[in-house]
């Protein structure tokens, strides 16, 4: 019970430190219905269900033996945070002259927030180096199988429940208003953030190969 408590701790700490799926949530909590973040998370928690199945079966040691197959992710992945930057900044950039347009865009976007938090969470491929040595903890605990079964079924619970109460907790009134103020400079920085992201997985793929 110790360290399945402590490894719940760990995720929890893990899930909360800066990265793009808390900054994701965070932008559509301030921005966005309840609905749409819940649609977001919802993703991401898929994303981490699958990166906990493809640890199960033992993807991460074939990932790391495969050097092609890793660089081909972290490629996707950091292309895709470089487009998801851009797209951020670009709007911020519109938005300084132009709100309403940026309102349509939004909304003709709604349904797609299920597929970005889970595009966003596989963008990442050393999610998947961390949930094998997560469970690698596991296994080497007393009881190790029955935990590794109880850590793949509530991580992913755990990430919904998580990113759930911080969106509870960002969506107040005042920060939904705040934004609204500031909205064009919020969304500049957070496309710079995000191609931040994309800069660093670039740079690991990189060192990869040197």
């Amino acid at each position: 019970m110790t360290i399945f408590l402590s490894i719940c701790l760990m995720h929890f700490v893990a899930q909360l430190s800066p990265g793009p799926d808390v900054f994701l949530i965070a932008k559509s909590a301030v921005s966005q219905p309840y609905h749409n973040t819940i649609k977001l998370i919802a993703g991401i928690s898929l994303g981490i269900l699958l990166w906990v199945i493809l640890t199960l079966f033992g993807f991460a040691a074939l990932m790391q033996q495969l050097t092609w197959l890793q660089s081909m992710l972290m490629a996707f992945g950091g292309s895709f945070l470089l487009y998801l930057g851009w797209q951020m900044f670009k709007g911020g950039l519109k938005a300084l002259g132009k709100n309403s347009e940026i309102k349509t865009v939004e909304l003709k976007q709604q349904h797609r927030f299920f597929l970005l938090g889970l595009t966003t969470n596989l963008s990442n491929p050393k999610t998947l180096i961390y949930f094998s040595s997560v469970f690698a903890m596991a296994l080497a605990a007393e009881h190790g199988q029955q935990l590794y079964i109880a850590l793949a079924i509530w991580i992913p619970i755990q990430t919904f429940l998580t990113f759930s109460a911080l969106m509870i907790l960002l969506a107040r009134p005042r920060l939904k208003a705040a934004y609204q103020y500031y909205a064009a400079h919020i969304d500049l920085i957070s496309g710079v953030i995000f191609i931040g992201f994309a800069v660093v997985l670039w740079w690991q793929l990189i060192q990869l190969w040197w």
